[in-house]
């Protein structure tokens, strides 16, 4: 059963409808619908749904969802709803249609339920402001991984076009996307995904806002599926754990990577040669480029990639006028070199002149006037 409560000035009585057959009941959730409609932001009143399960029907509408927060009536009105929480529950689309859709409300609460069968998505939030979902679990298919169908899953689990939303604590056990933001300044963390392997085409989060993200990923694991961001401007990914030769993806669309932190995570890969950090230019080369930090990062298995990279070369038993140090396997971008910081410490008695000469596809040239036996040390940043 499930229990609906819709507080409003004066006391409401307590409704309440089966789950097995949801279409059947639509009649009955249109009443909750319209009291939740007539709640306004200017004076809020707590509406929650908690303790159940709904089950969509054979014939449930294939663009249907079991829980449906969008306007009623037509109305306009720049909000919806407000202060709606849905808890503990279970809903079952059936491979017909999405979980919840949430569409321009205000300080949704999403927390502990359990969203599965869907073909489209799992929650749909447009429009609005805080949505809040956390403690849940949504998977197209009910799997524990390793899914013999994986290359088969589709649909997306949590879909955010809206701003100022928070997805905390919540597993995506199988779907083609994990969570698919297309809305600013929202905040993911403490997410599981193993939703679908990068190698089969899936991907754990794909941010689609190219040219101002503003998306915060921390304490997150992307479990053999990772992120892909487009035209990135504000992003922060750090303390992840990326498992199975997963990585973070930037993909460009007009060449735009601004103010970028990728920095503290761990990455566990297979020893294939990945690297952790990847650009996708198919598009366009990035060239509008500016405070972005890879950096801090480890990997076990994987290639590190990194903005700030150390080099090294040591004398041997020739003198020499000459050194070069190839920093691209390090180095995210190619051919971009920002600054470079070098020493040149000379053997024997030989007191030379040197400088940097060349920077050209981040390749760091070291000359002087004599010849002489010498380390070179650079430290550069793109």
């Amino acid at each position: 059963m499930i229990i609906a409560n819709a507080y409003r000035d004066s006391f409401s009585p307590e409704k309440q409808f089966s789950g097995s057959h949801y279409v059947q009941q639509v009649q009955k959730m249109q009443v909750f619908k319209e009291s939740f409609a007539q709640l306004q932001s200017t004076s809020p009143s707590p509406s929650p749904i908690h303790g159940g399960t709904l089950t969509a029907s054979e014939n449930f509408p294939s663009d249907g969802y079991l829980i449906d927060l969008s306007d009623p009536s037509s109305s306009g009105l720049e909000y919806y709803y407000e202060y709606v929480t849905l808890k503990d529950l279970m809903l079952d689309s059936n491979f017909r249609g999405g979980g919840i859709q949430v569409i321009k409300s205000l300080r949704t609460g999403i927390d502990n339920c359990y969203i599965t069968h869907f073909n489209s998505f799992g929650i749909f939030v447009q429009g609005g402001h805080e949505t809040y979902i956390r403690n849940s679990f949504l998977g197209q298919h009910i799997t524990a991984g390793g899914d013999p169908g994986e290359r088969s899953f589709s649909g997306t689990a949590i879909s955010l076009n809206g701003n100022d939303n928070a997805v905390t604590d919540v597993v995506i056990f199988s779907a083609a996307t994990g969570i698919l933001l297309t809305g600013q300044a929202n905040t993911i963390s403490g997410v599981h995904c193993y939703n679908k392997a990068t190698g089969f085409g899936g991907t754990g989060i794909y941010l689609k806002l190219p040219g101002l993200t503003q998306t915060r990923i921390i304490n997150s694991y992307f479990d053999y599926t990772g992120i892909v961001a487009e035209d990135p401007v504000q992003l922060h990914i750090s303390s992840s754990f990326f498992l199975g030769d997963a990585y973070i993806l930037l993909k460009s669309i007009n060449g735009i990577a601004r103010g970028v932190n990728i920095v503290d995570n761990m990455f566990s890969g297979s020893g294939k040669g990945e690297d952790i950090v990847q650009l996708d230019e198919r598009n366009s080369k990035f060239t509008n480029i500016d405070q972005v930090i890879v950096d801090r990062n480890n990997a076990r298995g994987m290639n590190v990639k990194a903005t700030v990279a150390i080099g090294t070369k040591n004398a041997n038993d020739a003198d020499d006028t000459s050194w070069t140090i190839d920093l691209n396997q390090a180095l995210l971008f190619p051919d971009r070199v920002k600054t470079v910081h070098y020493s040149l410490i000379a053997g024997g008695d030989a007191f030379p002149n040197h400088a940097l000469r060349n920077v050209t596809d981040n390749r760091i040239v070291v000359q002087s006037n004599v010849p002489v036996r010498a380390n070179i040390t650079v430290i550069v940043d793109q």
